[in-house]
């Protein structure tokens, strides 16, 4: 026969009667009761009334709001040590003349009941939970934490089961976090298993920052804790939840955020179609690598889904190639080419390929690279959908250090004109605005007429060669910039320009916002004019 049981069956037998011996009327109370039948009953039935409107007795009353609760029962509750709480209890109770009911009902200066305190003690909560009353077990304190909140974050399984009934799990606090979201983010994996057993639907509960508990997951980087929640029930909810709302934000993208392989093997052996979900911008999983430039991740879902490189996002409609292009990614642009080798597949809705992609963002190393091997060379002179070049887009949008790239390479050409009519140095001169233009501006214009890029014929009628428009001139024009732009601002621009196609730098490097975007930042210390 095994005794502990008995005796532990026994121990709290005898706590449970010492409580339910606090529940009736006060043993100080019971003593008065007879002196009262020897007054008269209409005197008897005032004495109510008459405790309802005495000031002094108002203020001793425990059940009053102003009323928080006694210290020592507060911290014997968090203690943990069950008869220590329940003798607390006890002293209380004789002292102040109450009954349980009312004790319990008292709170913190932060709104916690004893359950809240009591939340983090398995055996408290067990002790407790019968006689409190059920709207306060579901009850919030000042920070909109529940019990069950608060022992889900603390780790104790008993007391979670044994509030779950009347807790409302779903409810959250301040900042929206429920039970399962705080058992996450504190890797208490029982728990865990807990809630989601019972309560499957909490699986797509987002907390203010729009994080679900799966995102919850991602960020502890604990791969046990993630498996604790694809292993759960889903009672059929996946196929209705594949939509990035019910998440608030897609594990599988966050997981691509922190790099993290493990999880998102686990994601694709347990709940592949997690990995159809599009984050806020429209973009796949495999968007979102090229965009981050995680190249473990690009191989590892061109391994799993191949035909996801030529699946499109939102942005005019890029492809993963386009977005690895825009963020000047070579190595992704270089994995994801192993797929499909032929670039000139890759468009975009725009009639963009990678080559009019890196020129428009200004990508650097991509250009650089698209330029270097010979089997890209039809991509050069290659129009869009308004019959832009390369070279077009790069002048549209000041992409000097592309431009000069471009306009020194042979096979580019200058003469080429897009819809409008229109060469590069025509789309150039058409934005600048007399000698109002930024330099940045300034520099583009002075790369195109450098490298010979002609006006069109329609426009070279109107704008004789050699004259350009707002007054400018050709040759003397940088002797006409001196009298509004520091000639040093200048030379400094050009140089800068020049270092990306040479590979050579300035000290202090350059400066990468409007206005003077691209000047040496050490243009006015003396050392670098000796530079």
């Amino acid at each position: 026969m095994d005794v502990k049981p008995s005796i532990d069956g026994e121990m709290w037998k005898q706590r449970r009667q010492r409580l339910e011996a606090l529940i009736g009327t006060n043993p100080s109370e019971r003593e008065q009761e007879p002196a009262q039948s020897d007054t008269d009953p209409s005197e008897r039935d005032q004495e109510p009334a008459q405790s309802d409107t005495d000031p002094s007795k108002r203020e001793q009353d425990p059940a009053q709001s102003d009323k928080f609760m006694d210290p020592l029962l507060y911290f014997a509750a968090k203690d943990g040590d069950v008869d220590r709480f329940i003798r607390a209890l006890e002293d209380y109770c004789a002292k102040e003349g109450v009954s349980l009911p009312i004790v319990l009902g008292l709170t913190s200066p932060s709104g916690n009941t004893l359950l809240h305190a009591a939340a983090e003690s398995d055996d408290i909560v067990r002790a407790i939970i019968d006689f409190v009353p059920e709207h306060l077990i579901s009850a919030a304190n000042f920070r909109d934490e529940t019990p069950v909140i608060i022992a889900a974050r603390a780790g104790k399984t008993n007391a979670v089961e044994l509030l779950l009934p009347q807790g409302n799990p779903t409810y959250g606090d301040q900042n929206r976090n429920t039970a399962l979201g705080e058992a996450v983010r504190n890797r208490h994996y029982e728990v865990i298993r807990l809630l989601v057993r019972e309560k499957p639907s909490l699986l797509y509960w987002g907390n203010q920052e729009s994080k679900s508990p799966w995102c919850l997951a991602v960020e502890t980087g604990d791969v046990e804790v993630l498996k604790c929640l694809l292993d759960a029930p889903n009672g059929g909810e996946d196929e209705a939840q594949m939509d990035v709302h019910a998440f608030g934000m897609s594990p599988v993208h966050l997981a691509i955020m922190y790099q993290n392989k493990d999880m998102l093997t686990e994601m694709w052996e347990k709940k592949p179609w997690l990995f159809e979900l599009r984050d806020a911008d429209y973009r796949l999983p495999l968007h979102f690598a090229a965009y981050t430039n995680y190249l473990d991740g690009v191989q590892f879902m061109i391994e799993k889904s191949p035909k996801s490189v030529l699946k499109g996002g939102s942005v005019n409609a890029y492809l993963p190639i386009h977005v690895a292009c825009l963020k000047d990614h070579v190595r992704i642009v270089v994995e994801l080419l192993r797929q499909w080798p032929d670039p000139a597949e890759f468009i975009s809705s725009e009639g963009e390929n990678i080559l009019h992609v890196s020129a428009r963002y200004g990508s650097i190393s991509t250009v650089k690279y698209i330029l270097k091997d010979p089997k890209f060379g039809h991509l050069v002179n290659a129009r869009d959908s308004d019959m832009n070049t390369p070279l077009h887009l790069a002048a549209l949008h000041w992409q000097a250090s592309v431009l000069l790239l471009l306009a020194r390479d042979r096979r580019v050409d200058l003469k080429l004109v897009n819809e409008n009519n229109m060469t590069a140095l025509d789309v150039v001169e058409q934005d600048m605005k007399g000698m109002d233009a930024p330099l940045r501006k300034r520099l583009t214009r002075i790369i195109l007429v450098s490298a010979g890029t002609p006006r069109s014929g329609e426009l070279a009628i109107c704008n004789p060669t050699g004259q350009s428009k707002g007054k400018e001139l050709g040759p003397p024009e940088l002797d006409r910039l001196k009298g509004e732009v520091n000639t040093r601002m200048v030379v400094a621009a050009l140089v800068a320009a020049m270092t990306f196609a040479s590979g050579f730098s300035v000290p202090g490097g350059y400066n990468g916002s409007e206005p003077g975007a691209g000047i040496a930042m050490l243009l006015h210390k003396a050392m670098y004019n000796v530079f």
